[in-house]
């Protein structure tokens, strides 16, 4: 038995992927600020895709919360709101606690040593200015953390959480730069998952309750810039 057109139908899914990928890089490291539309015939012609294939791409991006669709604006990059902020890290804490109370119960040295090596990571990324291996190393060192729960069901939720919160993440390391922190704090974190259970349910507190807040304040800057930039008349 054949289904015509499944070999076409890779390719193009190919195609897509490849698309999407370039657009979410290029989202990520903030070339695409949010807000920003995207123009489907000038960014197809850019990537070398038909005006189909782009929108496959952008269908991909929309699920993973990069991009939206407005009306009589079509596809732009998507805003990250204060609701938005406080819904991710509400949503982050709930698990990420749990996973700090079974780390403290079995005391997994296997976790630790992946934790220590993660954080070794961020700080020489943060050094470095590489802020793409920055963030894969905050969010390896966040879904390594959950996975000591064993719970199949919260890795997978703690996953797809991430995913929607990549631009949330990006625009977090921004805020290095823009608000002048100078360093990084998960191995602070790190020594409080080291401690007893009420220690680390506090640094898990702390840690997401600081980037909740310095990722608000980088919106207030961002939002303040935008209207600076608008014209006057």
């Amino acid at each position: 038995m054949t289904i015509e057109g499944l070999g076409a139908n890779i390719q193009r899914r190919s195609t897509a992927e490849q698309a999407a990928e370039a657009v979410r890089q290029a989202i990520l490291s903030l070339r695409l600020p949010p807000g920003t539309p995207l123009r489907e015939a000038a960014l197809a012609a850019e990537l070398g895709v038909s005006r189909s294939t782009l929108r496959e791409a952008a269908r991909t991006l929309e699920s993973e919360g990069l991009v939206r669709y407005r009306m009589n604006r079509g596809i732009v990059v998507a805003d990250v709101t204060g609701p938005d902020v406080a819904d991710i890290y509400a949503a982050r804490k709930s698990v990420e606690l749990t996973a700090a109370d079974a780390l403290t119960d079995h005391r997994d040295p296997e976790i630790y040593r992946q934790l220590a090596d993660l954080v070794d990571r961020i700080e020489q990324a943060f050094d470095q200015d590489d802020t793409a291996t920055a963030l894969d190393s905050d969010r390896l060192f966040h879904a390594t953390l959950v996975s000591a729960t064993g719970s199949p069901r919260l890795c997978r939720f703690h996953a797809q959480l991430q995913q929607e919160q990549r631009l949330a993440l990006a625009l977090a390391e921004r805020s290095r730069r823009e608000l002048g922190r100078a360093t990084d704090d998960h191995r602070q974190l790190l020594d409080a998952l080291h401690g007893t259970r009420s220690e680390a349910r506090a640094g898990i507190t702390a840690h997401l309750q600081a980037g909740a807040a310095e990722l608000g304040r980088l919106l207030d800057l961002l939002a303040h810039h935008d209207e600076s930039e608008k014209p006057r008349g």
